[in-house]
């Protein structure tokens, strides 16, 4: 696992499409803005445990929700800063 320290308003860029963003700490909690891509399906952690055991309403697993990924589409280029 990759730790990283970020200020409000600082940002992690994953695979050169995914921007994650520190919006606001408030306490002990830290408000993040995710911008990805529409093909890529973003769903908080605690959903996933509640749904492991109904998979067709997990829309992390669920084939008609996230489709598998093209394979002869080629990875994303990481931006230059």
């Amino acid at each position: 696992m990759l730790v990283l320290r970020r200020k409000v308003g600082e940002s992690i860029v994953l695979a050169g499409v995914i921007n994650i963003s520190v919006l606001a700490v408030e306490g002990e909690r830290v408000k993040i803005g995710i911008s990805a891509p529409p093909d890529v399906t973003i769903v908080r952690e605690e959903l996933l445990r509640t749904n492991a055991a109904e998979p067709a309403t997990n829309p992390a697993t669920n084939p008609a929700t996230n489709p598998a990924p093209n394979p002869n589409t080629p990875p994303a280029q990481a931006q230059p800063r």
